[in-house]
């Protein structure tokens, strides 16, 4: 029965944390636009020829 004592605190740190990570992470917008990069890839060399 102690056993509960020390995972029910620790359960609830470590989702602190994961929580703080994800608010984190919205924050700094790492999920505005998740394809970005594949449209970068596409349309990056058409940018390169023009000049």
């Amino acid at each position: 029965m102690s056993i509960i004592f020390i995972t029910i605190p620790l359960a609830t740190i470590l989702a602190l944390i994961f929580l703080g990570l994800f608010l984190w992470s919205v924050k700094t917008k790492q999920y505005d636009d998740p394809e970005y990069i594949a449209r970068k890839i596409i349309f990056d060399d058409e940018n390169e020829h023009k000049s």
